[in-house]
């Protein structure tokens, strides 16, 4: 495993308020590490360096896993993720799981199946969302020496779809924190709770993060914005080549798995959280009070 100076190569981790102020137009902040002793750091790159960044081969990659819920149309859809693993040559573990009744709840035992995996694993992992697929190896992840990958939108929106965890102390703690929180709350979604549970860890110890980009994501849309960037974009570097399609088939799976559950009740989800532990987030200020009580509005 490489170091973190290793693996960002050209890129420098530095003062994350000079990193912050040195972003490029295009830039993106891909790294962030926390140290209670001498201050946090960050890395930032413009567009083009994160792209060589993220293309670059590695050798070894870690466990990808997932689940999906026996009897629903997520069982189809987690085929076709084993075959896109398949395809690329990548160990996975893909299993099945009986549904709890609502799409909340079986999100809600992502962390546990996870938790479970990582403990189990002699290796890293790496969580895929069982309605993905991978278009292409996703080497960012492979030799990846952070303890945890995930990608951060706007500085506080964590998208749990795809979550790397090395295999450390740190990474686990993080796992662990995230399990219980998920048990303790069945009614918020886990990506808020995983933006939770890292808060949680790194307010007293160094945490490793990468931030990856929503570029890594092939999101649906029509298909002539798929052509406009093959041909435009990708060759010229103006946008990342997408390693992850992203079928977001819970916008239209959720209410088959929710089945005769009543409409409303007390979920609580990404856009429901506060301003306050937004810009706790954002500005990597940790004696924020954070908790299932304060971070939402």
């Amino acid at each position: 495993m490489p170091s973190i100076e290793e693996y960002l190569g050209e890129l420098k981790l530095r003062d994350w308020r000079g990193a912050r102020d040195a972003l490029p137009c295009d830039g993106h902040e891909i790294a962030h590490v926390r140290r209670l002793d001498s201050g946090d750091e960050s890395c930032v790159a413009d567009l083009k360096s994160l792209i060589r960044l993220l293309e670059l081969p590695r050798s070894t990659p870690p466990l990808f896993v997932s689940y999906y819920t026996s009897n629903t149309p997520y069982e189809a859809l987690a085929t076709r993720l084993r075959r896109s693993l398949d395809r690329l040559g990548v160990p996975h573990r893909i299993e099945a799981i009986e549904s709890l009744g609502t799409w909340v709840a079986n999100t809600g035992l992502k962390a546990a199946f996870i938790k479970r995996a990582w403990e189990e694993s002699d290796r890293p992992i790496c969580w895929v969302d069982a309605d993905a697929e991978l278009l292409r190896r996703p080497d960012f992840v492979f030799d990846n020496p952070f303890d945890i990958a995930v990608v951060r939108r706007l500085g506080w929106y964590d998208i749990s779809s795809f979550v790397y965890l090395n295999k450390t102390e740190t990474a686990g703690r993080i796992v662990a924190t995230w399990a219980q929180l998920c048990r303790d709350n069945p009614h918020v979604w886990d990506q808020v709770l995983l933006t939770l549970a890292w808060f949680r860890v790194a307010r007293n110890e160094r945490v490793a993060s990468m931030w990856l980009s929503d570029g890594i994501f092939r999101f649906p849309r029509p298909w002539i914005r798929d052509l406009r960037d093959r041909l435009l974009y990708y060759p010229r570097q103006k946008k990342i080549r997408p390693f992850v399609d992203q079928k977001q088939a819970s916008r239209t799976l959720k209410s088959f798995v929710d089945g005769s559950r009543k409409p409303g009740g007390d979920e609580r989800g990404s856009d429901d959280i506060s301003e306050p532990f937004k810009l706790a987030l954002k500005s990597y200020d940790f004696a924020f009070d954070a908790s299932v009580e304060t971070v939402f509005r």
